[in-house]
């Protein structure tokens, strides 16, 4: 999730604040980063800007192709498109029972103490879903 995470130059990991209770609630919007299972590998936990929930329609870069998020899922992106494996690259859309939390504060470094900002890259989504789970 770099650059939003663990920033290149940085000499330690970040530690992050995940609030669990928001997504067993179903509050969580477009942007927001999540921690969720690995659709490939249930056993890993990845963490991924929520871009799109189900009904919504999502621009695939680099291609002519729009997608629809199908009922019960999310799509899910890294900040950094070119390394990131995420809905583009390996996964699709991702069902939205693999998510397991929205972080919410960067705790760890000291220096690195802030509040993770929600939001969604220009030009991604085309078309959200007005009925899809409500915003925060």
């Amino acid at each position: 999730m770099q650059p939003t995470l663990n920033p290149s130059g940085s000499a330690s990991k970040d530690i992050v604040l995940v609030d669990k209770l928001s997504i067993r609630m179903y509050r969580y919007s477009r942007g927001d980063v999540v921690l969720f299972r690995s659709p490939a590998s249930p056993d890993t936990i990845l963490i991924k800007r929520l871009l799109a929930l189900e009904g919504d329609w999502v621009a695939l870069p680099d291609r002519v192709d729009i997608e629809k998020i199908p009922q019960g899922h999310c799509w899910l992106e890294g900040d950094n498109a070119d390394l990131s494996e995420d809905s583009r690259s390996k996964y699709g859309a991702v069902p939205l029972a693999l998510i397991q939390g929205r972080v919410t504060h960067v705790l760890w470094p000291p220096s690195r103490m802030s509040s993770v900002s929600s939001f969604t890259p220009p030009g991604r989504l085309l078309m959200k879903n007005s009925f899809a789970l409500k915003e925060r």
